[in-house]
């Protein structure tokens, strides 16, 4: 080998030489943050308080009781008087379970109270807005109308026709904002005549609607008219000026003396709403693009009575004079009066029952109801029926009577003996058996002296919770060992490797040392050589 070509080995070897040692430069400085990681794992482990089992006796301790023949009496707490006086030395808190006559509140979900409702009417809104497109699907009988309000806001509104034919409510609601029936209070208004078969009211004569005989046109008339209130079973008569009346109404009327009777106006106007507003079939044929849609609603504020039934529990209405002679209703109902009103009782339940009252406080005839339900007679207010029956009636309601859409749960009540724990706090002359534990007392209202009985109770809710508390913390514990051991392994691993490759590049450096020499001694012997040559 030539002495340029040696040299430039032994500078390619010395390069090499240098990486590895910078390599394992790099190679040690990791191994010692891994071996920094690992001590900072083992001080969070030192750190980490291993939990421990809750001892029992933490959680035990003397009671002292004693009976009086009837009940059991427990000692809760005692403290010394600072002054002890000449028949006392301690004052004690004692408890004793007896059973006290409690009212008590109950909500019933999904009540299904039945009743008649009675509609009422009132704020006829008269809203118009301006059309700004119009869609009709014969398929569905349905108009789809782009609308603008007043604030220039707009939006899309689906009419459909109203189904007077089944729903009572559509009927009434249609008769209040379309004025279609005048209330008759005066029942001797009408007159019968049973030779010419007609009935006078106020100057104009009605005749009878024969359904084998009236047209087709005549008897649809009569049933759009009246709707959901035709009855086939009653007879309706009809005047010049398109005015109905039904005899039957009239009868019943004169006979009870109870009115109204509704003089009714003929309607055979289709109607259509959006489950708020309403429109005739006239009024929609009649829109323009651009052009005026006036629509009419109203606000039903519906009362109720002849309260029927709760689910499949009959309802009785508690008469005045029931109240006044069953001292066991009464009693029960001015209980649960009581402890509705009292501080922990229920507010909303307790105005409900005391309006059942004047102010003398006399029961007010039928303003409570009972029902029995699994053999138990239970309390509710025509106030709480009345809650539930009208959170029922929405814009659309699902049946005539909603007992299947009632929302609000029905508050109903009763009074029982409930088992309850009584506290009370006396002096008392307690007296030791010389062993440091109390033996006998005796109470500043009480004549007896008590033995007493000596106790270890354990409070099992208290140690059970503790013992949860520790499994709970024990498996914590656990994992965050199980968590650093792993994360150990790890790092542990990671050195490993690093070791074998730094006792590579050891054994690499040693070989290149050996070749470094050999390549010195070659540029050595090249030198003496040539200076050997070139002496003579």
């Amino acid at each position: 080998m030539g002495l340029a070509a040696s040299q430039a080995r032994y500078l390619a070897l010395s390069a090499r030489k240098t990486n590895c040692e910078y390599e394992g430069q790099q190679i040690n400085q990791q191994r010692l943050n891994l071996s920094n990681q690992s001590a900072t794992l083992f001080n969070q482990m030192l750190t980490m308080a291993v939990p421990m089992p809750p001892n029992t006796s933490d959680y035990t301790t003397l009671q002292y009781s004693w009976s009086d023949g009837d009940r059991t009496f427990v000692m809760e707490n005692f403290y010394q008087l600072s002054k002890p006086d000449e028949q006392y030395n301690y004052v004690t808190t004692n408890y004793h379970y007896e059973k006290i006559y409690t009212g008590q509140r109950k909500y019933l979900n999904d009540p299904q109270v039945q009743a008649t409702k009675t509609n009422h009417f009132s704020d006829l809104k008269t809203t118009d807005f301006t059309v700004q497109q119009i869609s009709y699907n014969p398929d569905k009988d349905t108009y789809t109308i782009q609308l603008k309000n007043r604030f220039d806001k707009e939006f899309s509104a689906k009419y459909e026709p109203c189904d007077q034919a089944a729903n009572k409510d559509t009927v009434e609601q249609l008769d209040y904002m379309y004025n279609r029936v005048t209330k008759e209070n005066d029942v001797n208004a009408f007159t019968y005549d049973s030779g010419t078969n007609t009935i006078s009211y106020r100057g104009a004569t009605f005749s009878y609607v024969d359904p084998d005989s009236a047209s087709a046109a005549d008897l649809k008339a009569l049933r759009q008219t009246y709707g959901a209130f035709y009855d086939s079973a009653k007879k309706y008569y009809v005047s010049t000026d398109g005015r109905y009346v039904c005899k039957d109404d009239i009868d019943t009327a004169q006979l009870t003396r109870i009115g109204p009777v509704d003089v009714r106006n003929k309607d055979t106007e289709t109607y259509y709403t959006d489950g708020k507003n309403y429109i005739s079939l006239t009024a929609l044929k009649a829109l323009t693009i651009g052009g005026t849609m006036t629509v009419l609603s109203a606000q039903n504020n519906p009362t109720f009575s002849d309260y029927k039934s709760v689910g499949n529990c009959a309802l009785t209405m508690l008469t005045e004079e029931k109240y006044n002679t069953d001292v066991t209703i009464s009693t029960e109902i001015q209980q649960i009066l009581k402890d509705m009103g009292a501080d922990g009782g229920d507010k909303t339940s307790y105005e409900r029952l005391k309006a059942c009252f004047d102010e003398d406080g006399n029961y007010i005839n039928g303003s409570i109801y009972m029902f029995t339900m699994a053999g138990k007679t239970y309390f509710t207010t025509t106030a709480d029926l009345d809650a539930s029956l009208i959170s029922a009636y929405s814009e659309k309601s699902v049946a005539d009577n909603s007992i299947d859409s009632q929302q609000t749960k029905l508050s109903y009540y009763d009074a029982i003996y409930i088992e309850t724990k009584v506290s009370e706090t006396k002096k008392a002359l307690l007296e030791t058996d010389g062993k440091g534990r109390f033996s006998t007392a005796k109470f500043e209202d009480d004549s007896v002296v008590y033995t007493l009985n000596v106790e270890t109770i354990k409070d099992d809710d208290a140690y059970n919770d503790a013992m949860n508390r520790y499994y709970y913390e024990k498996e914590q514990y656990d994992k965050n060992i199980a968590d650093i051991n792993a994360k150990t392994e790890i790092i542990q691993a990671q050195d490993r490797q690093l070791q074998l490759k730094l006792e590579q590049l050891n054994t690499e450096q040693s070989a290149l040392q050996t070749e470094m020499e050999a390549c010195q001694k070659v540029v050595s012997k090249n030198i003496e050589g040539s200076f050997k040559t070139f002496s003579g």
